[in-house]
């Protein structure tokens, strides 16, 4: 399919259900970075920004009929366009993004003469370690994101629950993500996940399974916590 980001729906920023706007920082685009000046805030990077939109489209095969075992989900944020494609059926997946000063709204297509010159490089966008953030499944889900609904079928999120299928990463350029052995109560419905780069508040705290609905909801039971803290030991060994 052709991205654009004019087809992004943008994540709602509030604050007791009000609408909130913010200033630039002087870590880029319009935010705060206290997590608790907006309802759902993100994980990482700014935790209350506004202007972040997601896309979703469906799979096209060649003679451009309907794929719905195949999913794109895009991120706009801060003029650049990140995607993520992924095939349900086999869990392999691909992360690529437009090249800095592209028009996010409107990137050269796939067919497009000028395709390989509106792209960064696979070997270039391998550089970011997609993996170490996207490790359990492709697609993260925040309180922020998981406000989001589809609006083909409302009954779902706009970003995938993917957390029980196969995933894998294409691409000789790129790394798989980590596995463990460890079995409990956490890699017993997904697989597992390492935070350290979450820094706005304990992402894997919140009570599961998603869509979560707010960054204040955390499950501290004792088994949780033993559960999560053999995670986070076996990630510490990863030096991510």
């Amino acid at each position: 399919p052709n991205f654009s980001c004019a087809d992004a729906i943008e994540v709602p920023t509030t604050k007791n259900g009000t609408p909130v706007t913010f200033g630039p920082t002087a870590e880029g685009g319009n935010g705060s970075t206290n997590p608790d000046d907006c309802d759902c805030p993100w994980a990482f990077g700014l935790a209350c920004q506004t202007g972040n939109k997601v896309g979703r489209y469906s799979g096209l095969n060649t003679d451009g009929s309907e794929n719905s075992d195949v999913v794109f989900i895009t991120f706009c944020r801060d003029g650049g366009l990140g995607v993520i494609g992924h095939k349900y059926s086999t869990g392999e997946t691909c992360f690529f993004s437009i090249l800095d000063g592209q028009d996010n709204n409107n990137p050269p297509a796939v067919n497009d003469a000028n395709y390989n010159y509106g792209w960064m490089s696979p070997s270039i966008v391998a550089q970011d370690k997609c993996q170490n953030c996207h490790m359990a499944s492709p697609f993260l889900h925040t309180p922020a994101v998981d406000q989001l609904r589809n609006p083909n079928d409302t009954s779902e999120l706009l970003v995938p629950l993917t957390g029980n299928g196969p995933y894998s990463i294409i691409g000789q350029e790129f790394s798989q993500p980590h596995t463990t052995s460890i079995q409990n109560s956490c890699t017993s419905c997904h697989k597992p996940q390492c935070t350290q780069h979450f820094e706005n508040y304990p992402l894997d705290e919140l009570v599961m399974p998603p869509p979560f609905k707010n960054a204040t909801d955390f499950d501290h039971s004792s088994i949780s916590n033993a559960d999560r803290q053999a995670l986070r030991d076996w990630c510490q060994t990863l030096n991510l």
